[in-house]
């Protein structure tokens, strides 16, 4: 198993934090967004959970950054966006075959407009299209901070990415679909299934109260995708409320923008 953790920071100080995230869910690759922490004592702090010596990956942005525990001499830095909204890298672990990782902070909705956050992922969605012809497979996954709802048609909409709740489905119509006479290809969303307070864990990663008259509250704008060839692999998917240490929430049960972060992080495991 390789243990995912995302987490946007939003520029705070919680090196130890994420220490203490690392060693509750014994992550092996580490992703922060909107992170201000000099990187030389981010890897102090994941070297102190004694899981072995954490290393910055080369081509790891200004605020969007890759640590890792695991071996980088067959990682390949592919892609930086101009605006830093992505990163793309080229990994393999082991004796399996490689995969390429998306690690993304999409434009905020403070700062943009609906059809700005659309433009976004589809030109993300067309570099991930490009990178899979390059390197002749289809093993992907997107990892961070999308700034928008699942349901949301940058997110949904097949022109985007193109991210759907059922593997089923995926499986059925053998990973795409047909428009137009145009294939377009799916990723599988899990995070369908942390959506609410029926789910386990928060109801969402994000919380915002507006006075628009359309208001989610709580929302999960941080996602991992997976192509059809690795859906199968993802396992124990959860939003922790907790730094295994000390709660990420307040005592009304919202995200600690105080003393943690206005965004929940994120931990998967791929069996890879």
């Amino acid at each position: 198993m390789i243990t995912f953790l995302f987490w946007n920071l939003k520029k705070k100080p919680l090196a130890g934090r994420v220490r203490n995230l690392v060693a509750a869910h014994s992550a092996d690759l580490v992703i922060l967004a909107e992170c201000a922490i000099p990187p030389a004592v981010v890897v102090s702090e994941l070297g102190a959970v004694g899981r072995g010596p954490f290393t910055l990956v080369p081509g790891s942005g200004s605020e969007l950054q890759l640590y890792t525990r695991l071996p980088t001499t067959r990682w390949q830095w592919l892609y930086t966006d101009p605006l830093e909204a992505w990163l793309t890298f080229h990994v393999r672990v082991g004796r399996r075959p490689a995969f390429l990782l998306f690690i993304t902070h999409l434009p905020s909705k403070l700062r943009a407009k609906d059809m700005d956050q659309l433009l976004a992922a589809t030109q993300l969605s067309a570099s991930i299209n490009s990178f899979e012809a390059r390197q002749g497979h289809e093993r992907t996954l997107v990892v961070g901070d999308l700034n928008v709802n699942p349901f949301e048609h940058s997110v949904a909409w097949a022109g985007a990415l193109h991210a759907v709740m059922s593997r089923e489905l995926i499986a059925r119509m053998h990973g795409e679909r047909a428009i137009r006479e145009t294939e377009y290809r799916f990723f599988y969303n899990p995070m369908w299934g942390v959506l609410g307070d029926r789910s386990p864990g928060p109801p969402g990663t994000y919380y915002r109260s507006s006075s628009e008259s359309v208001n989610y509250f709580w929302n999960t704008y941080d996602q991992v995708l997976l192509r059809a060839e690795l859906m199968d692999r993802l396992h124990a998917l959860t939003v922790p409320d907790s730094d295994g240490v000390n709660s990420l929430l307040t005592r009304n049960g919202l995200p600690d923008s105080v003393a943690g972060s206005d965004h929940l992080p994120l931990v998967f495991a791929l069996d890879w």
